[in-house]
């Protein structure tokens, strides 16, 4: 098992991340394509630099908003995007996360709809293809790929065929527990009756509507000592995703010490 933190929004610099991370004792720092910092000294080549003096793994959070079962023209964009960092990123970068993207909503009488899931058929024959495509990209740079569940769209059922279908192709997850505890848990219940293989972890506190909080901050409890021996037995990367230097500092020894 691996340990991390995400870059934070409270800096400016790569370097200041690798910093942190090196004074906490973790083993890597997760980029993300969200922030222009990020993508600006990818662009500029400066990882590998500085990996020599914090000699540190990296892993990158894709596009937030990515979703891989648009329209061809919507995830031509994306998958250009994808080829572009992940070959800045070829030698440094071990894993690349990618959001399932719950698409597009229509509110009807206050209830959310899904048109993914009216349509489910066509919307499935673009997902798989398209993120196998991106498995081959990030592959062939030697980079792993991780599919993540958000915390945006509640009451969305279909979700589980998704998953299902996506395990069946041959795709690895990441587990975030803090969103999962917003959506009532159904993706960890999934797991007991699904052999999804999750490879990364997001580990973070939550109340049931808020996440992001220091653990200890939230209701998961000894919830979280069950999510530590599942990353020990995946052998997992552990990202601490809480959003600042303090709550990193404070989440850092409670997880070490569940």
């Amino acid at each position: 098992m691996k340990l991390g933190m995400p870059i934070l929004f409270e800096f400016n610099t790569i370097e200041e991340n690798l910093k942190l991370a090196t004074e906490l004792g973790l083993d890597f720092v997760e980029l993300n394509l969200n922030f222009s910092y990020c993508r600006k000294e990818m662009e500029e080549g400066r990882i590998a630099e500085l990996l020599k003096k914090y000699p540190l793994q990296i892993t990158l959070h894709f596009y937030d908003e990515a979703d891989l079962g648009s329209y061809p023209e919507v995830v031509e964009g994306y998958l250009t995007l994808l080829e572009k960092y992940a070959s800045l990123g070829e030698g440094y970068v071990k894993m690349i996360n990618f959001h399932n993207n719950g698409g597009p909503v229509v509110t009807i009488s206050g209830r959310r709809n899904y048109i993914y899931e009216k349509e489910y058929d066509s919307y499935i024959k673009r997902l798989i293809p398209a993120f196998k495509r991106a498995k081959d990209i990030c592959e062939k740079k030697g980079i792993k790929i991780v599919i993540e569940n958000t915390d945006t769209c509640p009451g969305a059922s279909f979700l589980k065929d998704v998953y299902r279908d996506e395990m069946n192709a041959g795709f690895h997850f990441n587990l975030d527990i803090g969103h999962d505890a917003v959506m009532g848990g159904w993706l960890h219940e999934l797991s007991k009756k699904l052999p999804l293989k999750f490879d990364e972890f997001h580990i973070h506190d939550s109340d049931g509507k808020r996440n992001h909080l220091a653990l200890g901050e939230g209701t998961l409890g000894e919830r979280l000592k069950a999510f530590k021996k599942m990353a020990e037995e995946n052998d997992a990367y552990v990202l601490l995703e809480v959003k600042s230097s303090q709550d990193l500092k404070k989440s850092v020894p409670f997880w070490r010490n569940l």
